[in-house]
This record gives C-alpha cells, sequence and structure tokens, in this order.
C-alpha cells in the first residue's frame, strides 16, 4: 500500500517541503510541494508543520488535503492497472496547487509513459483536462505589469492620515525594483507571473540580486518588501497570487547608526573654511543637526518658513515626503546662523552638492575617527554599491545624518514624544529603531532618571533653616 509523507532536508530558512510517495519495497518517489517553512516550526514528531501560529496552521491544512488528495489519486491510478512515477506525481501536485501547466513536454511524457494501457485513457483525459481547462494567463497575470499597475496607481493612493497620493521618491524606488525584476527575467529568460511570487521564487531572486547586480543586503530586503505590497495590490484586484505570498517578508539587517556628536557639532562650528561653499555648507549641517529634518525639507528653507507664534520663534514646514505638518522652536545655535545672513537661512544648493561639501567640512574639521558603516564604492567598472567597512567618520557623513543626529544627541535629554513630533515618525517604536536603541539603552535612560530624582530629594532634605520668623 502506497504511503506519503512530508519531510525537509535543510536547515536554512526558508526550507522546501518535500511529499515522499513510497509505492513498494525499494520503490519510491520525491518530489517538492511547492511550499517551504522555518525549520524551527517543523515538527520532526509528526512531519508536518506546527500549528504555533495562523500561517503554519494554514499550511498544516493544505498539506494535509495534498497527502489525502494524492492518496486518493493512486488509489484511481493503480485502480486503472497503473503505476505511479515521479512524472506523475509532480503532475498532481501541481493540479492540486492550481498551477497552470505551460510545459508540454513534461504532460506528452507522461501520456507516452502511459497511453499503451487502454484503460488508463479516460484517467489521462481527465488528468488533461485539469490542466488545460483552467483560465488563460491574461497580461494582467503577468508580475512586471503588476508592479507597474502599482506604480500607475501611487498618485492616487490614499496613505495614512487621510492624505493621497505617495511622493515621487516612493515612486522612484517602486520603478527601480521594478527594473531589476526585469533584469532577472532576462537573466532567467523567463517571464513570471504575479502567482510564481513564492519563497522559492524570492531565494533565487535574492541570489540574483547579491550575486549578479551585487545589491547590498538592505537594498535587496528593501526590493522584497516593495515586490510583496505589488502582489498585494494585484490580489485585492482578482489577480491569482501563490498561497504562500503570506511568507515572503523583505527584511533589514541591523547596521552601525553614524551621527555627529554634540562635541564634532563643536569642533566643526570652530573651524575656519576658506571657500564660502564650505562655510555654506558647514551652516546647513549645523542647522540640519539641530532641527531633525530631511535634506528634502532643509535646504528648501528660506525666511517665509520662520513665524512668531505667541511670542515663540519657529521653523514651519510641511514635509515632503509624509505631508505632516512640523512646527520646530529655533535653537540659538540656529537663531545664530540665521542672524548671520540677515534673517535668512544660508543660500541653496543641490543635494548632490551639500553631500559633498560636507564630507569636506568634516574632515577639516577633524572629524576622522575610524567608524564601522557603509559607503558607496566601485564594484566593478562603473558599477557602485555600498559595502560596510571601517573607514574615517568624515567619509560616511551624508545628509543624512542630520535627522539622525538630531534624534540621538536629544534623545534622553527631552522627552521621547517631543523629538516624535519635530522628526515626524509615525510610531515611538519607529523612532527608537531608526536610532538604533535597545533594551540596554532603556535601562541606562531609567537610571539616569532615577540618580536625578535621587539627586532632587536629596537637595531637598539638605536645606537648612538660617533664621526663625518671629
Amino acid at each position: 500500500m502506497a504511503k506519503t509523507r512530508f519531510l525537509i532536508t535543510s536547515s536554512n530558512n526558508p526550507a522546501n517541503i518535500y511529499l515522499n510517495l513510497s509505492v513498494s519495497r525499494g520503490k519510491t518517489f520525491r518530489r517538492k510541494t511547492g511550499y517551504s517553512i522555518d525549520p524551527d516550526d517543523w515538527s520532526e514528531t509528526n512531519n508536518l508543520p506546527k500549528q504555533n501560529d495562523e500561517a503554519n496552521k494554514w499550511l498544516y491544512a493544505r498539506l494535509t488535503k495534498l497527502a489525502a488528495t494524492i492518496d486518493e489519486q493512486v488509489n484511481t491510478l493503480t485502480a486503472s492497472g497503473g503505476e505511479p512515477s515521479g512524472e506523475w506525481l509532480q503532475l498532481q501536485i501541481d493540479a492540486y496547487n492550481g498551477l497552470n501547466v505551460s510545459d508540454e513536454n513534461r504532460l506528452s511524457k507522461f501520456i507516452h509513459d502511459n497511453i499503451e494501457n487502454p484503460e488508463l485513457k479516460e484517467f489521462i483525459n481527465t488528468q488533461i483536462d485539469r490542466f488545460v481547462n483552467r483560465p488563460p494567463v491574461t497580461e494582467d497575470d503577468k508580475l512586471v505589469n503588476a508592479i507597474k499597475k502599482y506604480i500607475d496607481g501611487l498618485p492616487f493612493k490614499v496613505l495614512s492620515g487621510g492624505r493621497k497620493g505617495a511622493t515621487i521618491s516612493t515612486a522612484q524606488k517602486y520603478t527601480t525594483m521594478m527594473r531589476k525584476v526585469e533584469a532577472y527575467q532576462r537573466h532567467t529568460k523567463k517571464t513570471y507571473l504575479v502567482k510564481e511570487v513564492n519563497p522559492d521564487f524570492i531565494e533565487t531572486l535574492l541570489k540574483f540580486f547579491r550575486e549578479v547586480l551585487l545589491l547590498g543586503p538592505n537594498t535587496a530586503g528593501r526590493y522584497i518588501k516593495f515586490l510583496k505590497t505589488a502582489c498585494l495590490s494585484a490580489q485585492a484586484k482578482g489577480i491569482e497570487v501563490s498561497p504562500q505570498l503570506k511568507l515572503v517578508r523583505g527584511f533589514t539587517e541591523k547596521s552601525e547608526k553614524i551621527y555627529l556628536t554634540f562635541d564634532e557639532l563643536e569642533k566643526i562650528e570652530a573651524t575656519t573654511f576658506t571657500r564660502p561653499a564650505l562655510e555654506n555648507a558647514r551652516d546647513w549641517l549645523v542647522i540640519g543637526c539641530y532641527i531633525g529634518q530631511r535634506v528634502s525639507d532643509l535646504l528648501k528653507l528660506t525666511s517665509a518658513n520662520i513665524a512668531t507664534r505667541a511670542g515663540l520663534e519657529l521653523i514651519e514646514l510641511v514635509q515632503v515626503k509624509t505631508g505632516k505638518f512640523v512646527s520646530i522652536p529655533i535653537h540659538p545655535k540656529v537663531k545664530t546662523i540665521i542672524e548671520k545672513y540677515g534673517g535668512n537661512f544660508p543660500y541653496l544648493i543641490s543635494d548632490q552638492r551639500f553631500n559633498e561639501y560636507i564630507k569636506d567640512v568634516c574632515k577639516l574639521a577633524g572629524i576622522d575617527q575610524p567608524v564601522t558603516g557603509g559607503k558607496m564604492v566601485e564594484v566593478k567598472d562603473k558599477v557602485h554599491r555600498k559595502r560596510t567597512g571601517t573607514y574615517p567618520k568624515y567619509e560616511l557623513v551624508t545628509s543624512h545624518i542630520c535627522r539622525r543626529s538630531f534624534a540621538s544627541n536629544f534623545y534622553g535629554e527631552m522627552p521621547t514624544a517631543l523629538l516624535i513630533s519635530i522628526t515626524a515618525h509615525s510610531t515611538e517604536q519607529q523612532f527608537l529603531q531608526y536610532i538604533g536603541k535597545n533594551a540596554l539603552d532603556y535601562a541606562v535612560q531609567i537610571a539616569e532618571y532615577w540618580r536625578k530624582q535621587a539627586l532632587q530629594a536629596e537637595k531637598k532634605t539638605t536645606m537648612t533653616v538660617i533664621r526663625q520668623a518671629k
């Protein structure tokens, strides 16, 4: 009697799940089920997923039903005088998963191997019908087309807070991801469908990203996240997706958080620059580190962004990326720079020039201690990629250091909620991840708070009476 069981043969995450069909002694066939799982979620006791979350419960049910389907088809085949084969087993798995099989050679081989038995003709025709009588593949089912449709819809997408329309930079990021997928299709000489995006597909796509395109891990992980988002959007419009799409996840590897400390900012402020362009860039850099805004907002500031409310001088702006209104009290150091320019901000420069100049600014200011971080380097002829290594700190300075310096320097100095009101992060968790804080940092902050409380209490109890009232 034929027996089916499932197994994984790798400790990699995710690991492919195989179906093992044992027909008789010495006759066993093994094929991929099209599903995969984290090995930690696999039960070696019953050779099925642990039912420890909704995704694994769903997978458990799918595999259990697949085993029952294979058992039923084996009985039908053997009753007709036929015998299972590896090819036959793969056909059953494909049929169960609802794949649109276009490999006519494999189907023809199956027919050729079994057509000599007249009793199998009806059974074979049934198998053909299970594949041929499926809805035809349309242009909307193609992966790149689905991504393009998602990009085309970004200007009309309703975002959190009721704002309509994603930014141009967001559309550019998704377009770049689409170009990478197109490159993968050219590399494999195959056009992929939305429903083919599953953990197996992602595994090979990531390998292409990392080994062929030489993308960094965080860039590759971000593209996977974007790809899944586009597929989910297609699913919402009725496009078929893989049952395992929910198991696809983007990822981010922990990286060093590079920022300028208050001491380093003092060194930069105290440095004299002979080039006006560097002095101008230095002033923008200092302002940025005290107002915590992205470069897309920072370098657009003019005197029109300065306002006085209830006697308080403020910088007011609407963030380009989030659409959020931000109001920032003017720090004394920022006020000094504004007064230097006659009540205005430094003269405008491009993002690219700002990135170039502030490296020179930090180098001349002696911000050159070795630190670990990512920097764009040429990995092959005219191809630049970010690579992690140890470099002089000034080489790792980019425009983004302004926002991170503000968030990191003032964390613990003022309530986190007030910092978030300026940086406009969506949640406190997102803010803390941004500056790279962990449980130890929280403990240090609490200990410092208790120390200050103890000092205040001690100060109260040590007060002496210098004169009695009569």
